[in-house]
């Protein structure tokens, strides 16, 4: 059964690294750091497997978003828009078939964008109405894009975009999982900055 799992998740993985290069790698960053994470909240280890998976597969619903939507250097049309916050959605379609077994895994690529005052997509939902495990990828997600330079904006320094998460905690993010997120990388100038 692991066995097909992983052969699964490689396949996915594989047409993510081919496709999106750029995705796939965010997406290897996000699993790695909320496995940290998701140790510090003291979530159990089969918990805190299902987001490590859940993290590699977070975006894959990119591989469906046009490149020049994905690599605009300037501001979103609201048609564009709509095509990236689409990838929620199509990520959880994606991965339906794969991961039926894991619902944890599709919660979390459809929930990664949602927001603690529900002003998140794809539903709209309010804190405790998010998975856990989508609030806490949804903070590595976050640190990690605003760390790494995009066609539209140079990357913060770590310790700008941890300053960023503490403003936007209960707004945007769980704030017990930015406190954990603290806890977990105290000294975020010491995390790597992307290219």
């Amino acid at each position: 059964m692991l066995q097909t799992e992983l052969g699964k998740t490689d396949a996915v993985l594989s047409a993510l690294e081919k496709k999106r290069p750029e995705v796939a790698a965010h997406c290897r960053r996000v699993s790695a750091l909320s496995v940290r994470l998701a140790a510090q909240y003291g979530l159990d280890r089969n918990v805190i497997e299902t987001i490590r998976l859940g993290g590699l597969l977070h975006d894959v619903g990119k591989l469906l978003t046009p490149v020049r939507i994905l690599n605009k250097p300037g501001r979103l049309t609201p048609e564009e828009f709509r095509h990236i916050t689409e990838h929620t959605v199509l990520g959880e379609r994606i991965l339906a078939p794969l991961a039926h077994d894991r619902p944890v895994v599709l919660h979390i690529a459809r929930s990664h964008h949602e927001r603690l005052d529900g002003d998140g997509f794809p539903d709209g939902l309010k804190g405790g109405d998010i998975p856990i495990e989508a609030r806490i990828v949804a903070v590595v997600d976050a640190f990690d894009a605003m760390t790494t330079n995009r066609a539209y904006r140079e990357s913060l320094q770590p310790d700008e975009a941890f300053a960023e998460l503490r403003r936007c905690a209960g707004l945007q993010f769980d704030p017990t999982v930015v406190d954990a997120f603290s806890t977990a990388f105290p000294d975020p100038g010491k995390l790597p900055i992307h290219a």
